[in-house]
């Protein structure tokens, strides 16, 4: 990293801790300062200075809903909710407008919650191993979306509005049984998008 960007860096850090300090209500951190933030990996914790927390790990709780609490954490730009016992999300999250990376791998979803969709700044999205069956119409209005791992899902309704996400270049569509004419039709949705998918089944035609 050159002196110029560590100097910029450290700007951005410093700007963000001290807004938070100061009790500033919610914030979008720059991608460069979001990616070296703490972590807080218990809510208790999180909680003690809530302005302050940006990034939270409460993978691996056995969380069966998620916390009311979280609504204090006001600043919070990446939330991982992986490998827990969730099936949806409660419609206050749309509270935590400043989301930019949410993870909930390996849950009881069956469906990917509108929730989601009104996080507009949304740049990656995990639900990994989950009971997905469909994406809601929703998430073509997740235009500054850049990855989503949906890998080992039952997905069978992939609607055409999700080629409203133009920033996306990551689809993780591998472990889920769709037709070469279904993998044709979402590959021409997402032409500017990396997919992968597993071997063409032979259904759906």
């Amino acid at each position: 990293m050159s002196t110029g960007l560590r100097n910029r860096f450290r700007w951005l850090v410093g700007l963000a801790t001290c807004m938070a300090g100061h009790g500033v209500q919610a914030q979008l951190l720059p991608q460069i300062a979001l990616d070296s933030v703490r972590t807080f990996h218990s809510l208790e914790r999180a909680l003690q200075q809530p302005d302050s927390v940006f990034r939270l790990d409460l993978s691996h709780k056995k969380l069966k809903q998620v916390p009311g609490e979280l609504r204090r954490l006001k600043n919070l730009n990446a939330l991982d909710l992986g490998r827990n016992h969730l099936k949806d999300l409660p419609p206050w999250m749309n509270e935590l407008q400043y989301m930019q990376e949410f993870s909930a791998g390996r849950n009881k979803f069956t469906k990917v919650p509108e929730t989601v969709c009104q996080w507009k700044h949304l740049k990656r999205l995990d639900m990994h191993q989950n009971r997905i069956e469909g994406l809601p119409k929703c998430m073509g209005g997740l235009k500054e979306l850049y990855s989503l791992d949906l890998w080992s899902n039952d997905l069978e309704d992939f609607p055409d509005e999700i080629s409203g996400m133009k920033a996306l270049r990551f689809l993780d569509l591998r472990v889920i049984q769709f037709s070469q004419k279904e993998m044709d039709r979402i590959a021409q949705l997402l032409p500017a998008a990396r997919i992968y998918f597993s071997q063409p089944c032979n259904c759906g035609d």
